[in-house]
């Protein structure tokens, strides 16, 4: 009968796409997985995978099997990951993916130095990241997400982390130049600085004079003057104080910006990771921005 070992490194080379990739994951000669797997054919009777030469295809048989291995193997494997993550402190590398908006927030770098000072024997792996990311495929533990962004896998959890208020903002040199507008609709006179976000916020069929998902762009844009913007709250408070950016249709009331963390544990979450997410809760708290409970 196949064992656990057998059905794992099938699983993993499908999940790579490829017999070269999944020996380079688990440290395995090619030449080694490649004759694993035929065993494991041998022992079932069936081919399970179609061998080209720079990839792999699955057959009938191959699909239905790895249907019905992957969930199980991998909940079995972060169950073990996650007991002995519970023998000892918190260690080894966690991979964050976030926005690059978080990457710039008073409130991340205090995260970030706690964590340091908590977890010594943890190494921070931080990438920016705009779209959603194969967890998995990238060894990330974690990744932040505004709301309307779906994970790579429906099997990743997704859960909430924080309500952001967002201000509309411009230059006052914009403003002397271009005028302040008095409604939503006026707004249709002014070069807007948007993203999804902001589509949602605004008028159907507005136009974007610059549209992108990276809202630190933007903001850099408002301030040199070149249009009017939506954006959280957290990243305006030194452009605000420095009178670079000041408020536009402050009684206009729009809706905050939903951020959710997505992760690949299921049903468990290993202890640094953990330690994260319960950081970031504290952290968001503090600042007094609206967060979830755990």
């Amino acid at each position: 009968m196949p064992t656990y070992d057998d059905l794992n490194l099938f699983a993993l080379t499908v999940r790579h796409k490829g017999i070269s990739a999944a020996a380079r994951a688990c440290g395995l000669q090619r030449s080694k997985l490649s004759r694993r797997l035929q065993v494991l054919e041998e022992k079932l009777g069936y081919q399970l995978l179609i061998r080209t030469t720079r990839s792999i295809e699955l057959t009938e048989q191959g699909q239905w099997l790895y249907e019905q291995v992957r969930t199980p193997l991998i909940t079995l494997t972060e169950v073990m990951d996650v007991l002995a993550d519970q023998r000892e402190r918190p260690h080894g590398r966690l991979r964050l993916a976030i926005p690059p908006v978080l990457g710039v927030t008073d409130f991340f770098t205090q995260v970030i130095e706690r964590y340091a000072r908590q977890y010594p024997d943890v190494m921070l792996d931080i990438r920016h990241h705009t779209q959603a990311v194969d967890l998995r495929r990238t060894n990330t533990d974690i990744q932040v997400l505004p709301v309307y962004r779906r994970p790579v896998d429906d099997d990743y959890i997704q859960q909430h982390l924080v309500h952001l208020p967002c201000q509309m903002v411009a230059a006052p040199e914009y403003l002397e130049r271009f005028g302040c507008p008095d409604s939503l609709e006026s707004l249709a006179d002014h070069r807007l600085l948007g993203n999804r976000y902001a589509r949602t916020q605004l008028p159907d069929q507005m136009n974007m004079h610059v549209y992108s998902e990276d809202l630190h762009l933007l903001r850099n844009l408002a301030r040199d003057g070149q249009g009017i913007t939506l954006l959280p709250a957290v990243m305006l408070e030194n452009c605000l104080d420095t009178q670079q950016l000041v408020p536009v249709l402050e009684q206009q009331r729009f809706e905050d910006l939903q951020v959710k963390l997505v992760y690949a544990s299921l049903p468990y979450l290993s202890e640094k990771s953990r330690s994260m997410i319960q950081l970031l809760r504290d952290t968001l708290t503090e600042k007094g921005i609206i967060s979830y409970p755990v």
